[in-house]
């Protein structure tokens, strides 16, 4: 009954009475009119505590890690009219969180009922766990899903590696291996969870990842000079062409050279990536040779053990297409930004949820195509005849051409070779060559690699990665073997959650059309309350 039932004659009222064969309530008289003037709500509740709080919210912030609690307090506001306070929700906040990194440490029937899950919804996948079977302790988790390993050889051979910081509870590291289709689009192939970015790691990852590529392609590397990495590549894949990152080695220069005037240092940085970018050998050492003498002494050290063949284009056998930078290992880690903060499983789940998506959403999108090239090299091929239409092309027989630019060069449309070297650099044809293939008995189409092509491109999304039901999951039981987190020290002062950008590099702002503000995001990942 009321509690102020005697004071003011309320009426409100509830019996209800166990029946102990179910354990069921049965409700046998109900009065669900209040007379005392209580059931009015207030936007200021008292009974609103961070218990109640965590029950509302538990599914928003399990399927949105990143949720913060102030977005919380306005989700309370707008959807039940609460005016709860930023430490009681920060507390229900903290209580969602505390329960899902609860879940890092599994027993192994659930670790390995996730594995056998991957590869049984999505057949052809390679998974594998690594763990310390003395402490009980994890170790290494590697994983790449069949449509990832079929149809990499749909995109270009090249691959980017980088490692990135998880972001949960317990830390470690991911490390991942990315593609890019035929679209310029990122096309991850495998990734693993280690606890730290080590030469032992790092070899370990190379050599899972070796299992899932085609070996008879002669793959290229991009990444940074991470020391475990440096080591381990040659022994993992030796006859493998391994690019270094243009923008790593520009801010390398760039602390090495702390101390000087600023414009003369930014001045150092540009003449690097001139180096980088000269085709020819001779260029090469004539622009080399300038940066070292205006460097002086601190500029020959930093070049002395820095070999050109890993990163100057005059000097590198591999193909790369035209790409000097680990952008795109970049862009694969803040695309998994929220699945960082998840622990082991959900973590890859998550991934797993993002890939099968942006498959799906790719692989609808090129259905609509009606070009042969891919759009973003359809309009590179485009703005490349708008600016070279008004040279002059001159025929030495039905393959050779001489394009009278500035300076001239000559164009070889049978062996797809110019004497500016770009068309061979970046395995797409140049300014010089569009013009001089419009000329000739070549269709510029089939000049352009198939890597390029629509056809290609959904070849390359023609699988499918299929999703993995968890009604069969094992609950955990602590008498099974369990597997602990690795340990790991934390380092000092408040989590990091964001990517750090290199010294000198330009982060571009765009503006979101949902909420109006200048980011890194738009308005498919605005997570921002309105």
């Amino acid at each position: 009954m009321c509690a102020m039932r005697e004071e003011r004659g309320c009426l409100w009222a509830i019996h209800c009475r166990a029946q102990r064969a179910n354990d069921f309530f049965y409700i046998k008289r109900f009065s669900d009119v209040h007379t005392c003037g209580t059931d009015v709500r207030t936007s200021k509740n008292p009974r609103v505590s961070s218990d109640l709080v965590s029950s509302t919210i538990s599914e928003i912030v399990r399927d949105k890690p990143l949720t913060r609690p102030c977005e919380v307090v306005t989700i309370l506001k707008r959807d039940y009219g609460l005016d709860v306070s930023y430490h009681v929700v920060w507390l229900g906040v903290e209580k969602v969180k505390a329960g899902i990194h609860g879940d890092h440490s599994l027993s192994f029937d659930q670790l390995r009922w996730y594995s056998d899950a991957v590869m049984r919804y999505n057949p052809g996948s390679y998974v594998n766990i690594d763990y310390d079977a003395s402490s009980q302790q994890f170790c290494r988790f590697f994983v790449s899903f069949a449509a990832c390993i079929s149809r990499f050889n749909a995109c270009r051979p090249l691959l980017f590696l980088d490692g990135t910081f998880l972001k949960g509870k317990y830390k470690g590291q991911l490390l991942a291996a990315t593609a890019k289709d035929g679209n310029n689009g990122l096309f991850p192939v495998a990734f693993a969870i280690v606890d730290s970015e080590t030469t032992a790691n790092w070899s370990w990852f190379l050599h899972e990842l070796g299992k899932v590529v085609d070996g008879k392609r002669h793959i290229t590397f991009i990444s940074d000079r991470n020391l475990g990495l440096l080591e381990a590549m040659p022994k993992v894949f030796p006859s493998a062409h391994h690019g270094y990152c243009l923008q790593h080695l520009k801010s390398n220069l760039r602390d090495w050279m702390k101390g000087i005037d600023n414009g003369f240092r930014d001045h150092l940085v540009r003449s690097l990536g001139d180096c980088a970018y000269e085709p020819t050998v001779v260029g090469f050492h004539e622009k080399l040779a300038k940066l070292k003498e205006e460097g002086k002494q601190r500029a020959h050290i930093f070049f002395k053990d820095l070999a050109p063949e890993h990163w100057a284009n005059s000097y590198f056998r591999g193909m790369r297409y035209g790409e000097m930078t680990s952008n795109a290992a970049e862009s694969f880690n803040n695309w998994i930004k929220e699945a960082r903060n998840l622990p082991i499983t959900q973590m890859v789940d998550k991934i797993r949820t993002q890939l099968m998506r942006q498959m799906s959403a790719r692989r609808d999108q090129a259905n609509k195509w009606n070009e042969i090239i891919c759009p973003t090299f359809e309009t590179r091929l485009m703005d490349s005849f708008n600016d070279s239409k008004s040279w002059q092309v001159s025929k030495a027989n039905e393959d050779v051409f001489e394009v009278h630019s500035i300076p001239s060069v000559t164009v070889d449309v049978a062996r797809r070779t110019c004497s500016c070297f770009k068309w061979q650099i970046n395995g797409f044809p140049c300014d010089h060559a569009v013009i001089a293939i419009q000329k000739s008995r070549y269709n510029l189409n089939d000049c352009v690699e198939h890597y390029f092509h629509v056809e290609t491109y959904r070849a390359a999304y023609s699988g499918a990665i299929f999703p993995i039901s968890s009604v069969e999951k094992p609950p955990f039981d602590p008498t099974d073997f369990t597997i602990y987190p690795p340990t790991v020290k934390r380092p000092p002062g408040r989590p990091k959650k964001n990517r750090i950008p290199s010294r000198g590099e330009k982060l571009k702002q765009i503006r979101c059309g949902r909420c109006d503000k200048l980011g890194s995001h738009n308005r498919k990942s605005c997570t921002e309350p309105i």
